[in-house]
């Protein structure tokens, strides 16, 4: 198991993690920051998803959604608040940006508000010589 620091550490989530990971999410969720997930949408992500650990409590999140051989995206990337600016969050980038690599998967996309951090982990937004991603929101008249 790799250390964070002292008794940190980042493991692969299991499904005995899975109520514990939606405590962690649900402030970022009523914030606004995360999609609302069901059990059954997290059991999904568990499949490829790291959790970072202080002791015994559950402090970060992430997941990386393999959507093809060209593209995976990493999914519910949360800290605690009070463990942020430790570098858990890009541990678990890497951990999620790692996988994708081990599946020979071409490219790696993050949606998210924190477009700093992400480009603090190596994120841009779009690749040299590749077209951009636009969005339309649905629930806008």
């Amino acid at each position: 198991m790799p250390e964070l620091n002292g008794h940190r550490a980042l493991r692969e989530a299991t499904m005995d993690d899975l109520i514990h990971v939606q405590s962690l999410l649900q402030p970022f969720v009523e914030q606004r920051l995360l999609l609302p997930r069901t059990p059954g949408d997290l059991a999904v992500l568990m499949q490829h998803a790291f959790v970072a650990i202080d002791n015994t409590q559950i402090i970060g999140f992430s997941a990386i959604e393999m959507y093809s051989q060209k593209l995976a995206e990493i999914q519910c990337l949360a800290v605690h608040q009070d463990y942020h600016g430790q570098g858990i969050g890009k541990q678990l980038v890497a951990k999620c940006v790692q996988r994708a690599k081990d599946h020979n998967v071409l490219e790696v996309m993050a949606i998210s508000a924190s477009d700093e951090f992400l480009r603090q982990c190596g994120f841009d937004y779009s690749l040299p010589d590749q077209k951009r991603a636009l969005f339309y929101r649905t629930d806008q008249a």
